[in-house]
This record gives C-alpha cells, structure tokens and sequence, in this order.
C-alpha cells in the first residue's frame, strides 16, 4: 500500500537525488577542483564545504522539526538546483570560485540529506506505520543514491566533465522541486485512512495536526 501511493515516490525519488549528489559529487572533489586549477587550496575548500555542512544540517533540521519535512526538503532541492546552476557557470567560464560556491551550497543540502528519510516517514504516517513505510524509504532513497559515485564519475571523466556533473545535479533538483511541491500530506492521509477503512480500523485523527 504505501508503495501504491503517488505520495511516496514524490518524497523518496528527491531525498534520493539530494543523497546521491550529495555523496556523489563529494567523492570527486579532488580532481575536479584540480581541473580548475584550485588543487593546492584543497584542504581548505574542503573546511569550507564541512563548515557548510555543518550549518546546513543545523538550520534545515531546524525548518524540518519545526516548520515540516516538506518545506525544508523544497529548500534543499532549490538549494540543489542553484548550486548545479552556479557550478555549469564556473565550470564554462572557467572560475573555480563559482565552482567552489557551487559546492558551498551543495555542502549546505548534503548536511540534512541523511536525515530526510527519518523524517519524513515519522512526520507524514502514523507512528504504527512508521516501521513499514521507513523499511521501504530509506531503502530506496539509498538505492539511488548507490548510484551517484558511478554517475557522477563518469560524467567527470567522459565527454561532460565537469559541466556535465553540475548539468545532472540542476536537472535533478529541479525535477525534485516540482515533486516535492506536488507532495500532499492530506493525500497521504486520504490514502491511508482508505486503507484502515478497507482493513476495519478505526478513522482516528492522529495525523491530522501533522499535516
């Protein structure tokens, strides 16, 4: 049933983009900023990307306990879209401060990434569902992001290089921009209480003051 649910693939398929572009990109940050000529500043720019991180895990945790999952998974995703924008930039102009800017802000997103899967199965299903719903998207969320060292490997090293990789992560972003805002916390509960109708359990309205 929460498989079956639209719902679900809007909010797993983005905290899967924003995990595989977080992880992704991270693993290349070496040769992509000696390709633009920044290799020497490397463990500095690093600094820089962990401080980001740290600072985006703390306030998007923040606006995801106390404003909702969705709101703060929409800024993260638009977080994911000007970083693949400002990055396509640097990486065609050659300025590698627009590149490291780009990964300042991915840094931003890639603090509060891991935590989305959590969230958003306590916050949008009954906490007698949580075990089930988390056992299916937290899985599938880390399938994808499986999938972004490779990914994000070999559009380094083939013919995209580095335009390519921040190509890939502004398109992600922005698909996952529109997913999360197509999200419906009332359809979850619609859907769900279809289903506890069909099974014989009670229309309670645990959900209602989360949505």
């Amino acid at each position: 049933h929460t498989l079956a649910s639209r719902d679900y693939w809007f909010i797993t398929i983005p905290a899967g983009f924003l995990l595989m572009f977080a992880v992704g990109a991270m693993t290349q940050t070496q040769p992509i900023f000696q390709m633009v000529g920044l290799g020497d500043s490397y463990q500095t720019i690093m600094f820089g990307i962990c401080a980001a991180g740290l600072v985006g895990s703390y306030v998007l945790g923040i606006i995801d306990t106390k404003i909702g999952t969705k709101k703060s998974m929409i800024m993260a995703t638009v977080l994911m879209v000007i970083s693949g924008i400002l990055g396509l930039i640097g990486a065609k102009t050659n300025q590698g401060a627009l590149v490291v800017v780009a990964f300042i802000i991915l840094g931003l997103f890639m603090g509060a990434s891991s935590n989305y899967t959590v969230s958003a199965a306590a916050q949008y299903w009954r906490r007698e569902d949580f075990p089930s719903v988390f056992a299916v998207l937290n899985p599938i969320a880390n399938l994808i992001q499986a999938f972004g060292p490779m990914l994000i490997a070999n559009l380094l090293f083939g013919t995209a290089g580095i335009p390519g990789v921040f190509i890939a992560c502004g398109v992600a972003g922005i698909v996952s921009v529109i997913l999360m805002c197509a999200f419906s916390p009332k359809n979850v509960k619609l859907t769900d209480d279809k289903y506890r109708k069909a099974a014989g359990k009670p229309l309670d309205d645990e959900l209602a003051h989360r949505l």
